[in-house]
């Protein structure tokens, strides 16, 4: 039998192995780190991009909101005063006329959970010159409103709607039910043409 004994002062370790492991390990770390870097350079420099683009929009609303406060100063003169009133008069008139009963039936079409009746629908403008639409509605149950409410906020031609008022009723026929009032700002979408 023959035993091995090693004199040296230091025992073999293969390092080719040892660097072909832990060198493909560091390789592939550092490949990651410098496409993680890459990325977190390029979403840097977008967000720059983004920064100007919004402090250049924000400035160009600043300039719009002081040409509109001259131009509201200048039209709250004593002596333009009967040309502002009547200026409002007309664009009132022009937002009511612009106002289509077809197309508002046709969005709340769409729009009406099933066992909610539309009672009224009354157009007003508020004032900032916006169309706003008032509705009366009954329904079988509180969640017949919260339903259209969820309807109306997800549409393009409804914003902000606000349940007003609820109180109970007897007057849906099946039994009772929810009496509720919605107030909307309505914004008809423009149909393209075809050219």
């Amino acid at each position: 039998m023959r035993s091995r004994i090693n004199l040296a002062t230091q025992p073999y370790e293969d390092a080719r192995l040892f660097y072909l492991q832990w060198g493909g390990l560091v390789l592939a770390l550092v490949l990651i780190t410098a496409v993680l870097v890459t990325l977190v350079v390029r979403s840097h420099r977008a967000s720059g991009d983004i920064a100007k683009k919004v402090a250049h929009e924000r400035s160009q609303i600043d300039e719009i909101d002081r040409e509109r406060a001259a131009a509201e100063a200048m039209l709250n003169r004593v002596e333009n005063r009967d040309v502002r009133d009547k200026s409002r008069f007309l664009n009132a008139l022009i937002v009511r006329k612009a106002f289509s009963w077809t197309q508002v039936f046709s969005d709340l079409e769409r729009i009406v959970p099933p066992r909610v009746r539309i009672v009224s629908i009354r157009p007003d403008l508020n004032a900032s010159y916006q169309l706003e639409i008032h509705l009366e509605a009954i329904g079988d149950s509180r969640e017949k409103a919260n339903e259209l409410l969820r309807h109306m906020e997800e549409s393009p031609t409804f914003r902000e709607p606000q349940l007003r008022v609820e109180r109970p009723s007897d007057s849906s026929g099946g039994g009772p039910g929810i009496d509720f009032s919605i107030v909307a700002l309505y914004v008809p979408q423009l149909k393209q043409e075809n050219r």
